[in-house]
């Protein structure tokens, strides 16, 4: 399934994640682990696209990122493609070989058999459903022990959406600061 994704994001302290953690009515937190994938060549990265595994408890999934053309510093617009995955091959670290997400790495012709697992991050999330979107903190842990703390908002409204997260930022002192994508993150704090 292709959905469209607008995201604003902003990397936090400890102190702000738990900050914004207490204003809001969070869902209970859960976990999610990421396999990244990429050619030796770094096929993906330079078409700025990114392929991950993600296993949940319960399920498991793996979804090719496309940045449209609207994706700026903050402000993340991806198209994403996401297929179900049987849960041995995404304990396996194993890329489904049919589906939309082969498909759409067809058409930008790259080959599931190049494909590597080349980073992971485990991250506990928690969601607030908010009139502008859904607000997301993140607390991701890396294979070296580095660990970081994202908020993210997630919208089909982008101007309030905007608007809202830049209060919500200035509320708590949080300087505005472009934010390195996870999977970026996650290649460079691997063991």
């Amino acid at each position: 399934m292709a959905t469209l994704e607008i995201e604003l994001k902003n990397l936090l302290t400890a102190d702000q994640f738990r900050q914004i953690k207490q204003q809001f009515k969070f869902a209970a937190a859960f976990t999610q682990t990421n396999y990244y994938f990429d050619t030796p060549d770094q096929q993906l990265y330079q078409q700025h696209c990114g392929l991950r595994i993600r296993i949940f408890n319960d399920y498991a999934e793996q979804t090719l990122k496309v940045p449209t053309a609207q994706t700026t510093t903050n402000q993340h617009e991806l198209m994403e493609v996401t297929d179900r995955l049987p849960q041995d091959l995404a304990t396996n670290h194993q890329l489904l070989k049919t589906g939309e997400v082969a498909a759409a790495l067809a058409q930008r012709q790259i080959s599931l058999a190049q494909l590597k697992n080349f980073a992971a991050a485990t991250t506990t999330r928690q969601i607030a459903t908010l009139n502008v979107g859904k607000l997301t903190l993140d607390q991701t842990n890396y294979p070296n022990g580095h660990q970081d703390y994202e908020l993210e908002l997630e919208t089909s409204t982008p101007r309030e959406a905007q608007e809202f997260f830049v209060e919500l930022l200035q509320q708590h002192q949080i300087s505005r600061a472009p934010v390195i994508n996870k999977v970026a993150r996650a290649a460079q704090n691997q063991l």
